[in-house]
């Protein structure tokens, strides 16, 4: 009786060349906009917590 190999194995078990990964360096439009999201996000946890700290007196 033959043994089967299971297929996610094999895929793992084999003997192929790495992959090398580069990040991209995206356009400065992007990063313009996800700084101004980090900004944004930054002000409304300030304001929810100066919210907070003027509501309980």
């Amino acid at each position: 009786m033959s043994k089967k190999r299971d297929p996610v194995l094999t895929v793992l078990d084999s003997e192929e060349a790495p992959v090398s990964l580069t990040r991209i360096t995206p356009p400065r439009s992007i990063r313009i906009v996800f700084w101004g999201l980090r900004v944004y996000i930054a002000l409304m946890v300030a304001l929810v917590i100066l919210g907070f700290v003027r509501g309980m007196h």
